[in-house]
């Protein structure tokens, strides 16, 4: 199942990947003249809202710091977290659930192909029996 969901997956990292190049320009652009470690180029912007992401330490050590010097910053950080921890992972959640479902399905029809098989078997042999008996009583 989880072989299956490996192409979806790659479309939700390729949608994280231009989200946070997106956010990651975004960043540099508003809060890189007064958080330079933090939002100083490219790079450490995109580590530094991967850290927003995975909401390690981003309230009292990221986002109130800049709040302080950009009182509106809120309004980048606030649906940036909603969009990447919410929608994105649980769209990978979701993938890889549905993958797992649909090889449960599968299986399911391989072990009711496997039955269906095997009772036409012994309607056949009983048919065969059937058969012969009624040959041995003429």
């Amino acid at each position: 199942g989880f072989i299956t969901a490996l192409p979806g997956m790659a479309s939700v990292f390729l949608l994280m990947t231009i989200i946070f190049y997106i956010g990651a320009v975004i960043a540099t652009k508003l809060f890189a003249a007064s958080f330079p470690d933090w939002f100083g180029d490219l790079g450490l912007s995109a580590y530094t809202l991967f850290q927003i992401m995975t909401l390690d330490d981003w309230s009292d050590g990221i986002v109130r710091p800049v709040m302080q010097v950009y009182p509106y910053a809120w309004l980048f950080f606030v649906p940036f977290i909603m969009i990447t921890t919410f929608a994105v992972v649980n769209l990978l959640v979701g993938l890889i659930v549905n993958s797992m479902q649909d090889a449960h399905h599968a299986e399911d029809g391989e072990r009711t192909d496997a039955y269906r098989d095997e009772v036409l078997a012994r309607l056949e042999q009983i048919d065969q029996r059937l058969n012969a008996l009624g040959e041995t009583k003429k």
